[in-house]
């Protein structure tokens, strides 16, 4: 019998302890990207940093475009442009552009090569890659 007590006295005791420490972890904050590629080698990219909702656009390769993210709400039928941001610095740089983005909203982004900042015809363009918070 005492055996019995002292275990379910372990159980209950630990119980609480096991709590805190699944409450007490961090959340884990997931990045997101979506990549442009042109036969086989990534031109561009685009990243959702979780951690400050940052949005970079990523230049990959030298081939004389630059490139632009596109930030999007999705509705479930339909796009609105939230953002967009322009890298013309060259390959291996990044521009960068914050939006707050909420956990109740679904968002679209995608990058493109373009050729200057005034390009209204973007293309080749990666496809859109949805998420939410």
């Amino acid at each position: 019998m005492s055996r019995r007590w002292s275990a379910r006295a372990a159980a209950v005791l630990a119980a609480p302890a096991i709590a805190l420490g699944v409450c007490a972890s961090p959340a884990f904050a997931a990045d997101t990207w979506v990549n442009l590629y042109k036969s086989s080698t990534k031109v561009a990219s685009m990243q959702h940093v979780d951690d400050g909702d940052y949005f970079r656009v990523y230049d990959n390769y030298a081939d004389g475009h630059g490139v632009r993210g596109y930030l999007y709400s999705w509705t479930g039928y339909d796009y609105t442009l939230i953002m967009t941001k322009y890298n013309g610095s060259g390959t291996g740089t990044y521009a960068q552009m914050q939006y707050d983005v909420w956990g109740t909203n679904f968002y679209a982004m995608q990058v493109c090569s373009v050729d200057g900042s005034e390009d209204t015809s973007p293309g080749p363009c990666s496809e859109m890659k949805y998420f939410s918070e």
